[in-house]
């Protein structure tokens, strides 16, 4: 039985029982238009449904279901599961308990927790440090005072695959936001245990066919997120090994930082990088999103970036200007 079935199933059980249900039906589409050295390209990144059904009592929430749906993308393959296949219930246990989680979800590592990048023309470095952003499992997610916490076991396989061995992934974060002068700030910190895909620095272009190796990862990540007026700052710090902890460290970061000049117009600026005793892949991007005035359901968003990859095999720096027009209804 799919996910899919399964949370219909369950959805249609509770609402009989609850006798109450809402659904709220929305999509998006993400074309998109990119130039390099060797070739210009316009494709639809992606497009997707978006349901999300809640079902209650007269005194209190019973449950939330969330789906996905793509509807087309270029990403084919392997990897299109880094951006679409979200298919989850929530189960709230009651006021100041931890709600459950259970299905396809993002993994609660860094700055994916809780930053929607799947719709972004930036990327955080997930594909890098982890190999995977959506994966099957069960969890818990709730609040402490200030700080949010997040507790997940998935299967380390990505969506729509079966696990058929014992490894798991463990991953778990906890986060408190608070006001540091004029600014709001969250802080996280998260680790992460288990078996993931695995790619080699000179492979990291082949993700798309899907993974040859998969290795037992170990991360340690520090997240920051600091809202000050018109600015926005995204940090984020990995470290870890990879198979055995005698082997050498790995390490990656990423930075970000937005400022709104005006409603309409936002200036973007990234700088990310992974190392390993390859060598290191880099990725330095500086763009623009505008929004039209009373049209807040269109963004345009333009990147220009290059990419260094410097490996024992490759020494390479290639250039990309993409610009891409997301429609959120």
């Amino acid at each position: 039985m799919s996910i899919r079935r399964l949370l219909v199933g369950m959805l249609l059980i509770a609402a009989i029982a609850a006798g109450g249900l809402r659904v709220d039906v929305g999509g998006a589409i993400f074309p998109r238009f990119t130039v390099d050295a060797e070739k210009s390209s316009f494709f639809l990144m992606g497009a997707e449904a978006n349901v999300r059904a809640q079902v209650t009592s007269r005194t209190r929430d019973i449950l939330t279901a969330a789906v996905q749906v793509g509807a087309g993308s270029a990403m084919q393959g392997w990897t299109s599961g880094f951006h679409f296949g979200e298919a989850y219930i929530l189960f709230p246990t009651g006021l100041r308990l931890p709600t459950v989680r259970i299905g396809q979800a993002v993994i609660p590592f860094g700055l994916m927790a809780d930053y929607d990048i799947h719709s972004q023309i930036v990327q955080t470095s997930f594909a890098r440090s982890l190999g995977l952003r959506l994966d099957p499992g069960i969890g818990i997610l709730g609040s402490l005072g200030p700080a949010d916490y997040w507790l997940w076991v998935s299967n380390g396989n990505g969506p729509y695959v079966m696990d058929n061995d014992v490894d798991k992934v463990i991953t778990t974060r906890i986060a408190p936001t608070f006001l540091l002068g004029d600014a709001e700030v969250t802080a996280g910190l998260s680790g992460l245990f288990g078996s993931l895909p695995h790619w080699s620095l000179d492979s990291l272009s082949a993700m798309m066919s899907g993974p040859r190796d998969y290795a037992t990862k170990y991360r340690l990540g520090l997240d920051n997120t600091t809202d000050w007026g018109p600015l926005t700052l995204r940090l984020e710090g990995v470290i870890g090994k990879d198979s055995t902890l005698s082997h050498p460290l790995v390490f990656g970061y990423y930075g970000e930082a937005r400022y709104s000049f005006a409603y309409w117009i936002q200036a973007l600026g990234k700088y990310d990088g992974w190392h390993t005793e390859e060598g290191s892949a880099r990725n330095l991007g500086a763009g623009v999103n505008l929004r039209l005035p009373d049209v807040s359901m269109v963004d345009f968003q333009l990147l220009y970036e290059i990419d260094f990859v410097n490996t024992g095999a490759h020494d390479e720096q290639d250039w990309s200007v993409v610009s891409q027009v997301a429609v959120n209804f």
